[in-house]
């Protein structure tokens, strides 16, 4: 029984590919930052994350109250310098938008996400990307009045090799659309980790602007992404995505 399970950690190590974290709307980042690191070319993405309530725009209610709910998604990086993601969360409503019916999942907010790399990391530099969430869809003076997501930035990331183990800095500047958002504004950032022993495995502890989230992550198997990690240390948030070569 030990000889097998053995050869199946083996065949995992073998099998597991470094793959830099995502956050809850599918694109590359930690958990609720974004980083200046990019996927690989070519590389698309399909995924479910579940969301907590505190990591939802407060925008987003149902009897005017916030709810736990899901995200779904998918982005593609078609060439080195540019990350592309589409993301939808369900929103929580009354059925037909009748108070007198059950609540339940009937509607999503859906957004564009992009990210574009301005500097590529070297051994002197860090790399630096300008990008947003939601950078696309109802005006303010529209109907839905939603950009919930929306909000532009710029990243930093440097990572440091210290006998096989990688260490990560990340940084950004944030500025979001609405003004329930404003928790999340200004400078933001994190810290990662690679142990040399096993380089898929990345722990992370990032600062979103108003608490501190913790997590890890691994590629596994080649075809499978997964995250989980603790929202101010204690709401729980994770996901699983497929992965694949487009090109």
């Amino acid at each position: 029984m030990k000889k097998k399970l053995l050869v199946l950690q083996i065949l995992w190590l073998i099998l597991a590919i470094p793959l830099n974290a995502q956050m809850h709307v599918g694109m590359n980042g930690l958990i609720h930052v974004p980083t200046a690191d990019m996927d690989t070319v070519g590389l698309a993405r399909l995924g479910i994350n579940y969301v907590p309530m505190e990591m939802v725009p407060d925008g987003m209610t149902c009897d005017g109250e916030k709810f736990n709910t899901f995200t779904h998604y998918m982005s593609v990086t078609p060439f080195r310098w540019i990350e592309i993601g589409y993301g939808c969360t369900l929103w929580k409503l009354h059925y037909n938008k009748n108070p007198k019916r059950q609540t339940g999942f009937y509607a999503k907010d859906r957004y564009f996400s992009v990210k574009i790399q301005a500097l590529e990391e070297d051994r002197w530099w860090p790399s630096l990307v300008v990008g947003g969430n939601d950078v696309y869809g109802s005006s303010d003076g529209g109907e839905s009045k939603s950009n919930y997501y929306r909000n532009f930035f710029v990243a930093t990331s440097k990572h440091f090799d210290y006998r096989g183990h990688i260490f990560g800095a990340h940084m950004a500047y944030r500025k979001w659309k609405r003004d329930y958002n404003h928790r999340w504004n200004g400078v933001v950032g994190g810290v990662t980790y690679q142990p040399s022993f096993y380089q898929p495995l990345r722990a992370m502890v990032e600062w979103d602007g108003s608490a501190v989230n913790f997590g890890v992550d691994c590629r596994i198997y080649k075809y499978f992404f997964l995250q989980c990690g603790l929202q101010d240390c204690q709401n729980f948030t994770g996901g699983l995505s497929l992965c694949f070569e487009l090109l």
